[in-house]
């Protein structure tokens, strides 16, 4: 029997920023038991869950559309999406809502990002500065900056949108790279707003676009 391969779309919000990313793979592995989901597990004295994320997310930040890949085991009934979903969301807990879930046709490559959606307010204060910054960072064809383990990265090319409206809404989309990548706070450090980083500035994923999505557009 073939394997059921489920693609699961999830938001985790609130108090949940606050937990690392194996703490949510403790946290979602003990959910999935409660729901007496089927799972596959993987070999070895200490199994576990076979389960997959395209983008793992940093400690402090929310999302409304994260990914994760979750395989039943040979000998499971197919499943129903629908049924599926309602159940997990019976079980989940404050801040984790389980948005949609995609069964995976036979053979399909483990999902992959493409890139990572972020939106945030910018204060009123910042706002002149920031937009400043933005026109000169567009203009230029690299941006180099220094990542937390001071290993140079080009910010620049990892950035394929960035926009400032009215309201003070800043989003930023970013492509993933080969070799080091820069994320949302190289993006501020350019910028010259990571020291606003969880004091007035709250970013948020609001979407991970997987490779598989842009190639069917």
């Amino acid at each position: 029997m073939t394997r059921q391969r489920i693609r699961i779309r999830f938001s985790k919000l609130g108090r949940l920023k606050f937990i690392g990313h194996k703490d949510l793979l403790r946290t979602l592995e003990a959910l999935f038991r409660r729901a007496r989901l089927p799972l596959a597990m993987s070999n070895g004295f200490h199994p576990k869950v076979k389960m997959s994320f395209p983008s793992a997310l940093a400690l402090g930040f929310e999302s409304i559309d994260e990914v994760l890949e979750l395989e039943m085991n040979e000998s499971a009934e197919p499943l129903d999406m629908e049924v599926l979903l309602d159940h997990l969301n019976r079980q989940s807990l404050e801040g984790l809502s389980f948005l949609s879930a995609q069964l995976l046709n036979e053979g399909e490559k483990k999902g992959s990002l493409a890139s990572s959606v972020f939106q945030m307010n910018v204060p009123l204060e910042w706002r002149k500065q920031t937009a400043e910054h933005i026109v000169s960072f567009l203009a230029e064809t690299s941006r180099i900056v220094s990542r937390a383990n001071r290993k140079p990265v080009d910010v620049r090319s990892a950035v394929t949108r960035m926009v400032l409206d009215e309201t003070g809404e800043l989003t930023v989309e970013l492509q993933t790279q080969t070799g080091p990548e820069a994320g949302i706070k190289e993006v501020l450090r350019a910028l010259e707003l990571e020291q606003e980083l969880f004091t007035t500035l709250f970013p948020k994923r609001i979407r991970c676009r997987l490779v598989d999505e842009v190639d069917r557009i």
